[in-house]
């Protein structure tokens, strides 16, 4: 029996949509540009009234990162668009990094997606390794984020909490990857509920079901731990208590 590779015209894949050059290119300099000019005129500074326990911010504040996001729209939404039909990066979750990186091929390289559909319509595999090292990750960098921006949680109690919630959510990242590969009924990318539409254990093949149960799991668990920590925390006098 032949390779399906040996015969692209009875097999190939769908090739990604690409659209024009000029467009990429476009949103790539608008972006650059707005990207430079904040850093020259000063602006990023109008950032830091944004912060918890800073006054109000002014108009001026507010228009600037109005005309930030403006200017990064447009990439961003072609970089999804592109990322999007890659589905490995779309199963896994990175689209919009996927399609930054093709944004640019398309706009400053001669190398065509269109070229590469097999690769774009390849399917992430099961890679166990690798979906230890996602859990761990995100295990560590869950609760090292929140000890380090709020220093009252640096007690026994706050450790306790948010290495909890550090461990719950590095097991849903862990389970999340695993699943990813067993992945058939694959949901809109564009769909405003494709998290939940995810979570259906239907949509994957029997062996990937389990991991997906394990998420559901996780969410009712890390649910109850979250507020329930929160509680603890709030008797403890980290947080003030409302009025």
């Amino acid at each position: 029996m032949s390779h399906p590779l040996q015969h692209p015209h009875a097999t190939d894949p769908k090739p990604p949509r690409v659209r024009p050059r000029w467009l990429y290119r476009a949103a790539i300099l608008l972006a650059a540009g707005d990207l430079v000019w904040s850093i020259a005129s000063g602006r990023f500074h109008s950032f830091a009234t944004f912060k918890p326990g800073a006054a109000p911010p002014p108009t001026e504040s507010v228009l600037t990162g109005l005309i930030g996001f403006l200017c990064f729209a447009p990439l961003l939404l072609l970089a999804y668009d592109l990322g999007s039909q890659h589905t490995t990066a779309r199963r896994l979750g990175n689209a919009v990094w996927r399609g930054l990186l093709e944004s640019w091929r398309v706009a400053w390289t001669r190398e065509d997606p269109r070229e590469r559909a097999y690769e774009f319509n390849e399917a992430p595999d099961d890679d166990s390794a690798i979906a230890v090292l996602t859990g761990l990750g995100v295990a560590l960098v869950f609760p090292t984020f929140f000890l380090t921006a709020v220093p009252g949680l640096r007690s026994t109690r706050g450790v306790i909490w948010l290495g909890g919630a550090g461990l719950i959510m590095g097991t849903m990242a862990y389970c999340y990857r695993r699943a990813a590969a067993y992945l058939k009924d694959d949901p809109s990318p564009w769909s405003f509920f494709r998290g939940w539409s995810r979570l259906n254990p239907e949509r994957y093949a029997p062996e990937g079901r389990v991991f997906v149960w394990i998420q559901i799991a996780g969410m009712l668990v890390m649910m109850f731990w979250w507020l329930g920590g929160g509680a603890l925390m709030i008797g403890s006098g980290t947080f003030p208590r409302a009025r």
